[in-house]
C-alpha cells in the first residue's frame, strides 16, 4: 500500500504548485503525506476540510487596499492608509471578499483611516465592489453608517463594478436610497469620469 500510495502522487505538479502559491504547496505536500502513511480516503478529507479553512480565512480577512496606476496605467494594490489615493480628491477602495459580519468592521475602520482629512482631502471614496457579491445585514446597518460618517466629512460613497447580486442586496436593504442610483458605476473608468466632471467645493463657491 506505501509503494502505491507514492505512485499516486505527481511531484510535477507538487513543484509547480510550490512555484505559485507556498500556501497552496504545504497544504498539498500535508495532503500527499497523509496518503502515504494514512491512507488514500483520510488524505481526501483533509485536503477538502484544509480547503474550506483556508476560503473562510480569506473570507475573514481579505485582501484590501487602494488602487493606483502605475506608468503603464495597470492598476495596483497599495496599503489602506490615510493619504493614499487613487487621484488627487478620489481614493479606490478594493475589498476582495463578500460583506458580512465578521469582515464589516474591517471595512469600516479602512475606509474611515483612508478618509480621514489629509494633505490629499478626498471627496470621492469609490469602492471596487467585484468581489463584493452579497451583503448581509450587519454589513448592510454598517454601510449605512459609515455613508452618515463619510458625508460629515464632506466624502461621497461611490459603488463600482457592482455585479447584480450585489445590486440586488443594495436594493433589499435599502441601501441604494442612502447611496444614491447615480454613484452606482458598472465601470472605475466611469467612476473616474464622472469624478472629473464633477464640480470642486472651490468652483461652486466661486459660482455663487
Amino acid at each position: 500500500m506505501f509503494f502505491i500510495a507514492i505512485r499516486l502522487i505527481d511531484i510535477r505538479s507538487l513543484k509547480d504548485i510550490k512555484g505559485e502559491s507556498q500556501g497552496e504547496f504545504a497544504l498539498a505536500l500535508l495532503t500527499a503525506s497523509i496518503v502515504v502513511f494514512v491512507g488514500v480516503e483520510q488524505g481526501i478529507l483533509v485536503a477538502m476540510v484544509l480547503s474550506l479553512l483556508r476560503v473562510v480565512k480569506h473570507s475573514y480577512r481579505p485582501h484590501t487596499g487602494v488602487l493606483v496606476a502605475d506608468e503603464h496605467e495597470t492598476w495596483r494594490l497599495t496599503p489602506p492608509v490615510e493619504g493614499n489615493v487613487t487621484v488627487p480628491g478620489l481614493a479606490i477602495y478594493r475589498f476582495g471578499a463578500s460583506l458580512f459580519y465578521a469582515n464589516a468592521e474591517q471595512f469600516s475602520q479602512e475606509v474611515r483611516r483612508i478618509a480621514r482629512p489629509s494633505s490629499s482631502e478626498i471627496r470621492w471614496l469609490v469602492v471596487d465592489a467585484e468581489a463584493i457579491t452579497n451583503v448581509d445585514y450587519t454589513a448592510a446597518r454598517m454601510l449605512r453608517q459609515l455613508q452618515s460618517y463619510l458625508l460629515r466629512q464632506g466624502v461621497q460613497l461611490v459603488i463600482a463594478r457592482g455585479n447584480a447580486s450585489l445590486q440586488a442586496d443594495l436594493v433589499r436593504h435599502r441601501l441604494l436610497d442612502v447611496i444614491g442610483l447615480q454613484f452606482l458605476f458598472p465601470r472605475l473608468h466611469e467612476a473616474l469620469a464622472a469624478f472629473a466632471r464633477e464640480e470642486t467645493p472651490a468652483e461652486r463657491a466661486a459660482q455663487q
